[in-house]
This record gives structure tokens, sequence and C-alpha cells, in this order.
């Protein structure tokens, strides 16, 4: 296979919820290349998305590290943008949130193309932070150039829902994640990962006005999911166990509630 077609290969897999299996196409892609080419600086943007959907934090930060590097100096346009942008996402995830700030703000000065993905990133970091007015308004900005009802827009809803649930208002994110769950199920089907995310977000919730019955519901489908596509110790896994638990312990289910949480 040629560098394009086992890059091709892995884009596919990662899209239908197999980013195990995206791997070794990726690497293979890799190892074919310049290892100081703009080619290179691709494959490590796409191997850094990878292993970050795979919970392996170390390899996904060391593939966007090299991206960053490999993209230092102009012309590199979009390719720098998503290399900033892969480091942000693992600074955040490491709770680095001033170095990922400033990682998407860097990032928005350089591509509009990615204006409104590097908002939904700049977003989930001032959440983290727990800035939440911040948040709310890239997000806002985010939703306004894609538009509301088209489907790259469910990320935007997916957030906008976790925003009103980190503050407690429960109720007013319900229509957010489920807005989200609807536009991502025309994308990826009912049976794909970042749908099962979807569902979980929803459930939290649900569960947050104590609505259990479908809160345990949307759990248990989200579980199904992460446990055919993900290693037993993924972080998908490990908090939806727990959400599950919790659930289960709040309708007075101990016994059930503790095998959860031991998962």
């Amino acid at each position: 296979m040629t560098v394009a077609e086992l890059l091709a290969t892995a884009r596919h897999r990662f899209d239908a919820g197999c980013a195990a299996g995206a791997v070794e196409p990726a690497r293979l892609a890799l190892a074919a290349v310049e290892p100081d080419s703009p080619h290179a600086a691709n494959i490590h943007v796409a191997l850094s998305a990878i292993h970050e959907r795979l919970s392996r934090y170390d390899e996904a930060e060391h593939h966007a590290r090299q991206a960053v590097a490999l993209t230092d100096l102009p012309p590199h346009g979009r390719l720098r943008v998503q290399a900033l942008a892969s480091l942000a996402m693992m600074a955040r995830i490491r709770s680095r949130l001033d170095e990922a700030e400033g990682l998407y703000l860097a990032a928005l000065t350089i591509g509009a193309e990615d204006t409104a993905n590097l908002l939904c990133g700049l977003g989930i970091v001032y959440k983290y932070a727990g800035r939440y007015d911040d948040a709310e308004r890239v997000y806002r900005e985010a939703l306004a150039l894609i538009g509301p009802d088209e489907p790259a827009s469910a990320s935007v809803w997916h957030n906008l829902g976790g925003i009103e649930h980190s503050r407690g208002r429960h109720a007013e994110g319900e229509p957010h994640a489920r807005r989200s769950v609807e536009l991502r199920e025309q994308t990826y089907g009912s049976d794909h990962p970042t749908v099962a995310a979807d569902r979980a977000a929803l459930a939290s919730l649900l569960a947050g006005q104590h609505r259990f019955d479908e809160a345990e519901s949307l759990y248990r489908q989200a579980l199904a999911v992460f446990e055919r596509v993900y290693p037993a110790d993924h972080y998908d896994v490990a908090v939806t166990c727990n959400d599950l638990g919790t659930v289960m312990a709040a309708r007075g289910d101990k016994a059930e509630a503790f095998l959860k949480n031991d998962a």
C-alpha cells in the first residue's frame, strides 16, 4: 500500500470507531516518509489523535510534540494549526491549562478554517478552569460559525450541555445533550463510540435530575459500545462504570453499584 492508502485506511478505521485498528497503518505510513517532512508532521497529528482516543497519553503527546516541532517554520498553515491543537489537547488532558490556553490562542491567530474546532477546544480548557462564562461564550461563537443544525455542531451542543452540568443546571443542559445525540447519530449511526460518549453525557444530566431509570439505560448503552471498541482499562470504560455504579447506588442497588465501581 502507498503512504496515502495507509493513511486513508487509518483514518477510515478511526472514523469508524476502531482506533486500535488505525495504529498499525498510521505507523507504517510514518515509517515510509522522510522523518522531517510535512508528510511526517501530518501523520504525527493523526497518530496523536489515535493514541489519545485509546487513552495512551504518553504516545499521544509524543506525536503532538513531533508535529509541532516539524511545523515550527512557515509555510505550514493549517498543518501547524492542527499540530498546535493536538498538543493543546494533551496539555488540557494533563491539567496544564495555562499551556493549553496559550496553544489554542496561538492556533487561532493562524488558521480561520479550523476556528470553530479551536474554539471548542478552548472552551473545554475554560470549563476545566471553572471559567464557565468564558467557555459558554466561545462555544456560542463556534455554534454561530458552524450553524446550529449542522452535523458538525454536535460537539458544540455536547459541550454546552457539559457547561450546564458543571453549573448544576441539569434541566437546562438536557436539550443541548439530546441535540448532540440526535445530530451525531445522523452522521455515525447508533453504535459508534462518539455517539456513546454523547449518550453518557446525556445520562449524567438525567441523573442530576434524579431520573435514574433513563440514566441507567443510557449508561448501559454507552458502556456496551465502549467495552466493545476499547481496552478494559480505557478512560471512558472506567468513567462510565463509575457513573453507572453511582446511579445504581442512588437507586438502592448497592451490590451492583459495588461491582460497577470495582470494574
